[in-house]
């Protein structure tokens, strides 16, 4: 079971540090996510920084709180859990497939770097991250 506990608190907790460094001013790998970010932060500034640390510390709560299912098997937690994983997976998952799509120039790929992190990157970690955490509540019900 701890390999899929890493799996999902390593994917989540990327995607939040993430989230976390573009709030606090930094752009390393901001065109990976989209020109629309860049546009977005260039004209919204410190709110659209607060809003992505909002979006980091949401990111690592929803990360971590199924790990409370070691401790204590809570069904409201699992459900909560549950919904997110397939979420992540659906989400992911479809994101995945279009970036990949894009790279094969079977759907038109208007921006490299975009591309690159929708196929590469960002969305191939939130299908990870959603298949982790699905794998280890199927385990976490079972030992309940």
């Amino acid at each position: 079971m701890k390999k899929y506990i890493a799996i999902f608190v390593v994917c989540g907790l990327v995607h939040a540090l993430f989230s976390l460094y573009w709030g606090f001013g930094g752009v390393v790998g901001l065109k990976s996510v989209g020109q629309w970010a860049i546009t977005l932060n260039a004209n919204y500034g410190i709110w659209v920084n607060l809003a992505l640390v909002v979006v980091a510390i949401f990111k690592a709560f929803v990360t971590l709180l199924p790990l409370t299912l070691l401790d204590h098997y809570h069904k409201v937690v699992y459900f909560i859990s549950f919904v997110m994983a397939i979420f992540l997976i659906l989400y992911g998952g479809l994101n995945t497939i279009i970036g990949w799509l894009k790279v094969l120039g079977i759907i038109e790929n208007f921006n490299f770097y975009t591309t690159f992190g929708q196929a590469f990157v960002w969305d191939p970690l939130f299908l990870l991250w959603g298949i982790g955490l699905f794998i280890y509540l199927l385990k976490i019900k079972k030992l309940k």
